[in-house]
C-alpha cells in the first residue's frame, strides 16, 4: 500500500492530536470540527476578482449559491457548477471555498457552488432536489448571472460527485439543461458498498467503510433505498450519451473501486472518459489543500480538463 509523504505527515498529525473518528461525532459536532478546519493561512490564500452570494428557494427551504469569477463579468464565461462533499451530512460553502477559488482561477471559468441541505435534518431526496433546483435556477437566470449556457460543466467531490453525476444523467435524459462535461473527485456513487476497496483501512484515514456507513445511516430513509440509482448512480442502466467525464481517485480510499467501475461502465456505453488515481492519497485530499499539497497537482489537472472540455464544445 503506497502512502505519499504528505499523507504520512497528515496521518501522523491526526494521530498525535487524537482527532476523533467521524463516526464517533454527532452531525453537529462533525460540522463544527469541519468548520474549524476552514481557516486558510495567508500563504495559501487565493484572491478572486468577484465573489457574490445569493439565496434562492428550494422546496420549502432556502438555498445559498456562491458565485466566483476571476474575470470581469461578461456573457461568454464558461461555468462550473460545483457540489461539495461531506457524506451528505457535513460540508458547506466555506469548507470547499479554497478548492472553488483554485478551480475558478486555474480553469478561467465562472463557478457557482451549491450549498445543498444536509442530513439527517434533510434526508434523501432533499440534497438532490436542492441540486436540481439550483441548476434550473442558474440556467433560467443565465443573463443575470452572466455565463455561456452552452459551456457548463458540473463538478463535485465524494457526495458532491454523486450529485454531479446524477445532474449529468438528468441532463442526458433532457430533464435538465445541457451539461457538456463532468469532473468527479473520488465520487461516492454506490451505496451497496460491496466493492473490494471497502476493506481499505489504515489508522488515521479520514474515511473508512465505517465512516461511510455512518453517513449512509443519516442520509437514507431506509436501507432498501441503496439500489435506487438516484442514490447509487453507478447502478443507472443506460449511460449512452453522457458528457465527457474526468474521474480522479485516491488509492487509500474505500471508494476508489467505484470510480474505476464508473469509468468501465461509461466506456462500455461508448462515452469519452478519463480516469486517474493518486495512489498515495486518501479520500478528501482535494479539499484538504493546506495539509495535502498533492491536491494542487490534481486541481491543476482537473482545471486543464475543464479547459479541454470547453474548447471542443
Amino acid at each position: 500500500m503506497k502512502v505519499d509523504n504528505d499523507t504520512k505527515q497528515f496521518i501522523k498529525l491526526r494521530l498525535e492530536n487524537n482527532v476523533p473518528e467521524v463516526e464517533k461525532l454527532t452531525p453537529i459536532e462533525l460540522r463544527e470540527m469541519r468548520a474549524s478546519m476552514a481557516a486558510v493561512p495567508s500563504e495559501h490564500q487565493v484572491q478572486i476578482h468577484h465573489i457574490n452570494e445569493i439565496t434562492i428557494k428550494s422546496e420549502s427551504r432556502e438555498l445559498k449559491l456562491r458565485i466566483y469569477s476571476s474575470k470581469n463579468d461578461d456573457d461568454n464565461q464558461p461555468l462550473i457548477i460545483f457540489f461539495h462533499g461531506g457524506g451528505f451530512v457535513m460540508g458547506d460553502l466555506d469548507s470547499h471555498d479554497l478548492l472553488c477559488r483554485h478551480l475558478t482561477k486555474k480553469s478561467e471559468c465562472k463557478l457557482i457552488a451549491v450549498d445543498y441541505s444536509l442530513a439527517p435534518e434533510y434526508k434523501f431526496p432533499c440534497s438532490l432536489e436542492d441540486s436540481i433546483n439550483a441548476v434550473n435556477y442558474i440556467f433560467e437566470n443565465n443573463k443575470k448571472i452572466k455565463f455561456d449556457k452552452k459551456k457548463v460543466v458540473v463538478c463535485g467531490d465524494s457526495a458532491g460527485g454523486n450529485l454531479a453525476l446524477i445532474i449529468a444523467i438528468l441532463s442526458k435524459e433532457k430533464k435538465l439543461p445541457k451539461i457538456i462535461g463532468q469532473i468527479l473527485f473520488y465520487p461516492w456513487i454506490d451505496f451497496t458498498m460491496s466493492r473490494p476497496s471497502m476493506s481499505i483501512n489504515l489508522e488515521g484515514l479520514i474515511v473508512k467503510k465505517s465512516t461511510l456507513d455512518y453517513f449512509a445511516d443519516h442520509y437514507l430513509n431506509e436501507n432498501d433505498e441503496i439500489t435506487n440509482w438516484k442514490i447509487s448512480p453507478l447502478l443507472y442502466t443506460d449511460f449512452y450519451g453522457m458528457p465527457i467525464t474526468y474521474i480522479y481517485g485516491a488509492g487509500l480510499d474505500p471508494l476508489v473501486d467505484e470510480g474505476y467501475a464508473l469509468m468501465k461502465r461509461l466506456k462500455s456505453f461508448e462515452n469519452e472518459v478519463y480516469y486517474k488515481v493518486y495512489e498515495g492519497q486518501m479520500h478528501a485530499f482535494v479539499s484538504n489543500i493546506v495539509s495535502l499539497p498533492t491536491s494542487i497537482d490534481c486541481i491543476n489537472e482537473a482545471s486543464q480538463a475543464i479547459k479541454k472540455i470547453i474548447q471542443i464544445n
